[in-house]
Parts: C-alpha cells; structure tokens; sequence
C-alpha cells in the first residue's frame, strides 16, 4: 500500500473513478522508482519510520543466520558448478537483505517535495501508458521529479 493518500493521486490526476485500482498500482510503481532513486524508503509518519528503524537490528542478525545455514547447505554440494551457483545465490541473497534494512534504517517520513515528486511520476504513468509514443515531441521539463528528490538522495541510488 502506498504511503500517499489514493484520494490526492486521483485528484492529481483527475482522474474518473473507474481508474482507481490503475492509479494505485501506478502509485505503488511511482513510490517505489522514488525510493529506488532515494536509496532509502519513505514513511507516512515518524511512528512507522520509527518502527523500521527498531526492527532493522533484528533483521539484519537474522540474515547473518539464514546466510550462515544457508552457506552451510551450499557448501554440501557435491557437484562444484552447483556449488559454486549455489554459494553465489546465498551471498546476492544476503547483500539484497541487507540493503533492504539499510533503506528502512535510512528512512524518512515523506515530505513535499517526495509526495509531489511521485505524483509527477504518476501523471507520466498515467498519461503515456505504452513504452514508445510516436508522431509527438517529449521533453522533460526542468523540475523534474527528479530535480525534488536530489536533495533526500543518499548513496549512489539506482
């Protein structure tokens, strides 16, 4: 579920009700490019920020246990390629999970700037849904999403 209210994006939008399961996959979609870009996620308020910052300590001993036995298990194997695969898998495994309790623990609330800047994501999303658009002239415009994020950016981000 998304941290900004379905209610302002199909206002944004202007969108008819009958798109409302759209716009909120498209929502999810935005939100997630955002906190890709951030390195970090995002929160509706400092309760829920708060709450993955406890728990970060926690998750990330249990992926220390789930590498350990997991590793374990990949070092059974027999065959060596299998092996080798197998090891590889553990460790992309544990850098992922470990990246992911990273953002929660960088985390922010959403502010201004981040809501306004995923809504601007949706209104793209929302007006070209095809990949390719012929027989038109894009530009982007110089106050981008992209251009609101910046200065919550931490990291080299995607």
């Amino acid at each position: 579920m998304s941290v900004i209210d379905i209610e302002l994006a199909m206002k944004h939008l202007r969108a008819e009700s009958e798109d409302q399961d759209l716009v909120q996959s498209q929502l999810d979609g935005a939100e997630a490019a955002a906190m890709a870009y951030l390195n970090r996620s995002f929160y509706a308020d400092q309760a829920s920020l708060d709450a993955a910052r406890l728990s970060a300590p926690t998750k990330r001993a249990a992926a220390v246990v789930d590498y350990d036995v997991s590793m374990l298990a990949a070092q059974a194997i027999e065959d060596s390629d299998q092996r080798s695969e197998a090891e590889a898998d553990v460790r992309f495994i544990f850098a992922e999970t470990l990246e992911s309790v990273a953002r929660a623990a960088r985390g922010l609330v959403v502010n201004k700037a981040i809501e306004a800047a995923c809504l601007l994501k949706l209104g793209h999303l929302y007006a070209n849904r095809e990949e390719v658009v012929t027989g038109t002239i894009a530009t982007e415009l110089p106050l981008t999403s992209k251009s609101l994020l910046a200065p919550y950016r931490i990291g080299m981000g995607v």
